[in-house]
């Protein structure tokens, strides 16, 4: 997991790191290998060494000399939709513009008299970035093969009556029947039944139209009219809790 703190006052660029640290200590010590940190002084730092895919979760401090906080909200989300955002701020007069670019949480400063919300925002946050370790396995030709649920767009059946996984950029054909994968992935609340025999990963949900989901490489899944409204209701819950 890489991480970013960008703040332009350095006693508080410093306690952000440690208070992080410390949480991933107390919380998370066999992944502590595994979690990189880098931190930044000023934001226009960050967007000139930011790539796609390259952070997992940046926290940024809103009020910065130079580009702001939410300034650089608005262009990292213009790139990457996946990316988790957390504010730093003196106060909440911010919270609309946060919303407006999907930010996960908002922390109070300064961080030593609000570390109840800190870790309580972290305890959130990497529960959630976690579930991304998660894996279903499925046999093809006898082979088995490892695919992490983050990976998967959406499952159907084809015309032969075979399960076919869809990701991003081929499509596995496993002897796995439908309702065994349904079985397993219900339990993770990103994926969704919303026709007869296809499920789809709401991670990769573009927009939700009236018949009908798009998903972000631009495929289009049907809802269905019997469940049209239970099917939207939970991707509006879904969406309410990403």
């Amino acid at each position: 997991m890489n991480i970013a703190i960008v703040d332009d006052d350095f006693n508080d660029l410093s306690s952000a790191e440690l208070f992080l640290q410390n949480f991933i200590q107390k919380n998370y010590p066999n992944k502590k290998n595994y979690i990189n940190i880098q931190t930044f002084s000023r934001a226009v730092d960050l967007l000139l060494d930011f790539k796609v895919k390259q952070f997992d979760l940046i926290l940024l401090d809103i009020k910065m000399q130079g580009v702001s906080g939410i300034q650089a909200a608005k262009i990292i989300r213009n790139q990457d939709d996946d990316v988790k955002i957390i504010f730093l701020t003196n106060s909440d007069d911010f919270l609309l513009e946060g919303y407006r670019v999907f930010a996960s949480g908002y922390i109070l400063k300064p961080l030593n008299e609000n570390l109840d919300d800190f870790n309580k925002t972290f305890s959130h946050i990497f529960s959630k970035i976690f579930v991304d370790d998660k894996e279903i396995i499925l046999r093809v030709d006898r082979v088995e093969i490892f695919v992490p649920y983050k990976n998967i767009f959406y499952a159907d059946i084809d015309e032969n009556h075979r399960l076919c996984v869809h990701l991003e950029e081929r499509k596995i054909v496993t002897t796995m029947t439908y309702l065994e994968f349904l079985a397993i992935l219900s339990e993770d609340n990103r994926f969704l039944e919303c026709y007869h025999r296809i499920v789809i990963n709401m991670d990769f949900v573009k927009s939700m139209a009236k018949d009908d989901f798009i998903l972000k490489n631009g495929e289009i899944i049907p809802i269905s009219q019997r469940k049209k409204k239970e099917v939207k209701a939970k991707y509006m819950q879904y969406l309410a809790h990403k």
